[in-house]
């Protein structure tokens, strides 16, 4: 049984034959389910907790990365499946996963392809996609072994999945959320006038491997997860092998 959960943004006029087309599709396909509208006043884990009593199996995030990040967050509670139809802006998530439209989406959760990936955990926050924060002022113990200062100019991001813009990685090895690890990528910014307007980063980026680490800093930093919640140092992170099963499609990054 599937349940279909729709980000308030869907209400908008402008989406409503959009809608209509992906509740048909679905249909057509067999994988049609109950619908359930999200906003502030519904209590997402109470919602899920009670369906999956009454035998709710699939659980789908409909609408962007911010509706994806809160439904992750319920869903690696529970022992179901999660699954994404993407609509709007902001969709690396489900670009990341294989997931390129919402037409596809309707393909992709019929035809059940079924990984099981690892999470980020910050603090008690579940993340899919990766961890972004300010560099400043930055210390991160890694592993109780050894310490990372960042500088201003450093870009830095704990990854779970390869940065879509980061094309100056080239191939490699890490980045892969069935691996146990996650990231930390250091990219400096490269100097230079013209290069201030691109937001160019230099080729010397800093990739190192981890299991768990902290941040702290001498202010308190914004750190944003999955680019949607904020929390503030410090923050303990670490990966919570295989916590998510969750549908994909053949052209997933991973």
């Amino acid at each position: 049984m599937y349940l279909y959960l729709y980000d308030s943004f869907l209400n908008e006029k402008r989406y409503g034959s959009l809608v209509a087309k992906i509740e048909t599709r679905l249909t057509d396909l067999g994988v049609g389910g109950k619908i359930f509208r999200l906003s502030p006043l519904r209590n997402i884990e109470e919602l899920l907790r009670d369906e999956v009593k009454n035998g709710i199996k699939t659980v789908v995030a409909v609408g962007n990365d911010k509706t994806v990040s809160q439904v992750i967050n319920v869903a690696a509670r529970f022992n179901i499946t999660m699954g994404i139809i993407p609509v709007g802006p902001d969709n690396k998530i489900a670009q990341m996963l294989g997931i390129p439209s919402p037409e596809e989406a309707c393909n992709i959760l019929a035809g059940r392809i079924v990984e099981r990936i690892d999470l980020g955990k910050a603090n008690d926050t579940f993340f899919l996609s990766s961890i972004t924060l300010s560099s400043e002022g930055v210390t991160i113990e890694c592993e109780d072994q050894y310490r990372l200062t960042t500088q201003a100019q450093d870009q830095v991001s704990i990854c779970n999945f390869k940065p879509l813009l980061a094309s100056n990685l080239g191939q490699t090895n890490y980045f892969n959320p069935k691996d146990g690890l996650l990231e930390i990528l250091v990219q400096p910014i490269a100097s230079g006038f013209f290069n201030f307007f691109k937001k160019t980063t230099s080729l010397n980026s800093s990739i190192i491997p981890f299991k768990k680490i902290f941040i702290r800093s001498s202010q308190s930093v914004p750190i944003f997860t999955d680019g949607q919640k904020v929390l503030k140092t410090p923050v303990q992170i670490e990966i919570v092998p295989k916590k998510l099963q969750i549908i994909v499609g053949k052209n997933r990054l991973f």
